[in-house]
């Protein structure tokens, strides 16, 4: 099965609920809709309020709630992602962790884990999974070397410029670093998730128009990151 193409990079959850709320302008029930932050119930809104509108713009509905849908997807797997990491963090072993996941061996978890951070990486990057290189550096002073560098960006980050998109993953590594079990695996999601942060910072140096480090420390840990 060929894996979904993700969504543009540039299109916003705010972008698309504005395209449905122009089209429910002369909507009665247009005062009715959910909160903007709850992508779920507004898709799940438009959907039951297409019927008002004429078929073109019904359809557009459609279109745009599965847009919604596919953004609240990606939030759901972030925080999937953020509570797998945390549990492996904080040593809760596989036979309570697989109460909760239903995942019941150690090496289904990592493989989860492994999932979820090429789905989010693909999103983030707007590439098909397939195309987010995560091999991990096998070799011990490759290892020593991914974590040496991780240490050094998270070290570095409040020099470096940063929203909550890269805090985000900032937490990520941090995790995982702290993960009990350092296998390839681990330092494969290790990999993705900095390739990740360090895009994100740069992206969003570029579009403020300010230096993605402010210090030369945190640029020469950046670049390390980046240079992997």
């Amino acid at each position: 099965m060929r894996k979904a193409i993700p969504l543009p990079r540039h299109l916003r959850a705010a972008d698309v609920i504005e395209a449905i709320q122009a089209r429910h302008q002369e909507d009665p029930q247009v005062a009715t809709h959910p909160a903007p932050e709850d992508l779920m119930a507004f898709a799940a809104w438009a959907l039951d309020h297409r019927k008002a509108l004429p078929a073109p713009d019904a359809q557009a509905d459609v279109l745009d709630a599965i847009r919604l849908i596919r953004m609240a997807q990606q939030q759901l797997d972030r925080l999937m992602l953020r509570a797998l990491l945390t549990a492996k963090a904080d040593g809760i072993k596989t036979p309570r962790l697989s109460e909760a996941t239903g995942i019941h061996s150690r090496q289904g978890t990592h493989d989860r884990i492994k999932a979820l951070t090429r789905e989010i990486a693909a999103a983030r990057l707007a590439v098909p999974a397939d195309a987010v290189e995560d091999v991990a550096p096998t070799p011990d002073v490759a290892l020593a070397h991914l974590k040496t560098v991780a240490h050094k960006l998270l070290e570095e980050w409040e020099d470096l410029t940063t929203n909550e998109d890269a805090d985000e993953w900032a937490e990520g590594i941090e995790l995982t670093m702290r993960s009990s079990e350092f296998t390839d695996l681990t330092a494969a999601s290790l990999s993705v998730q900095l390739r990740c942060a360090t895009d994100q910072i740069v992206e969003l140096a570029g579009t403020l128009g300010v230096p993605p480090a402010r210090t030369p420390e945190a640029q020469a840990a950046l670049e390390a990151a980046r240079t992997l």
